[in-house]
Order: structure tokens, then C-alpha cells, then sequence
């Protein structure tokens, strides 16, 4: 059977969340998703590993990271062919973050970290302090962080979501 990339990126971020939880407190960095490799393509885990070890320090919460992590899932089809899957490993960014109508390009994961961080505190809506995936949705879209409508985006944040979740109980 083959697995879809998007459901392995998914069962990667499943385990820093499990983790997470199960970790005391942990920093991010802490994260060793490498028992993943015997499953999934190595190089995949490690850009997910890479950009979770980049959230690190953050002050995040595991909800937090986890709505972040659908919203990388959404832009950048992490693992996937997706236009914008380049800029994880020549940019250092994740989250498809533009500027000018351009993609962002990062010097390390902690400057991509910081600045996503940044993006999603911006005011009036404050999309980083979202109570659920579909605030979040609507917090990012009323903020202009996209162009696609909020249905469509909104349903692909939530099957990232449900995804990322099913197995979390």
C-alpha cells in the first residue's frame, strides 16, 4: 500500500504532538523523529524533524505548533511536489511566508521560526492565539495571509487537522 506523502508528513507532526505531551515539557528540539526512517523516506522525516527543532524555543504550545503545522502542511505540501516544496530546503520556509509577492528566504530555521511566529501575532486578528483549527482558519484569512477562498483553505486545514489528530486520544 502506498502511503501519501501528505499522510506520512502528518503521522511525522502526530509524533512530535504525541511527544509533546508525553514529554514533560520538552523543548521542540527535543523531538527524535528518527524511528520514523525505518518506515518513511529519511530525507522526509528529516525536514519535518528540521522544521520542528526550528520552532524550539518558541514558547508554543502544543496546540499551537499543531495549527502551525496544519498551516505548513497547507502551503508548502511538505514532501510533496507542491510549487512552493523548494523553499523548505533551499529557504528555510515552511510555511510558504511571501513578501512582495515573493517567497521569503531564510537564513537559518530560527529566523524562519521567528518570523512565522511573528506573522501569525500580527494584530488585528492575532491567528497564533486561534481556540480551534477553523478560528485559526478564519483569524489567517481576515489577516490576509492568503489568496484562496476560506472554504477551500479552511477544508484542507481541517483534513490536515483530523489527520494529524485521529490517532491522538
Amino acid at each position: 500500500m502506498k502511503v501519501s506523502p501528505l499522510i506520512l508528513a502528518g503521522v511525522a507532526v502526530l509524533a512530535v504532538v504525541a511527544l509533546s505531551s508525553s514529554s514533560g515539557g520538552a523543548t521542540n528540539s527535543d523531538f527524535d523523529l528518527s524511528v520514523l526512517n525505518g518506515t518513511y523516506d529519511p530525507s522526509n522525516v528529516q525536514r519535518l524533524q528540521n522544521a520542528i527543532n526550528g520552532l524550539g524555543g518558541q514558547g508554543l504550545s502544543d496546540q499551537q505548533i499543531l495549527f502551525m503545522a496544519c498551516q505548513m502542511l497547507q502551503e508548502t505540501g511538505l514532501f510533496t511536489d507542491n510549487p512552493n516544496y523548494n523553499a523548505t530546503d533551499n529557504d528555510n520556509n515552511f510555511a510558504g511566508i511571501s513578501s512582495g509577492g515573493s517567497l521569503k528566504q531564510y537564513n537559518s530555521l530560527s529566523d524562519f521560526a521567528n518570523d512565522y511566529v511573528r506573522v501569525l501575532n500580527l494584530q488585528p486578528n492575532v491567528p497564533i492565539d486561534a481556540t480551534s483549527i477553523g478560528d485559526f482558519n478564519t483569524r489567517l484569512k481576515a489577516n490576509g495571509y492568503y489568496t484562496d477562498s476560506a472554504t477551500t483553505y479552511g477544508n484542507n486545514l481541517n483534513a490536515y487537522y483530523n489527520i494529524l489528530t485521529s490517532t491522538v486520544s
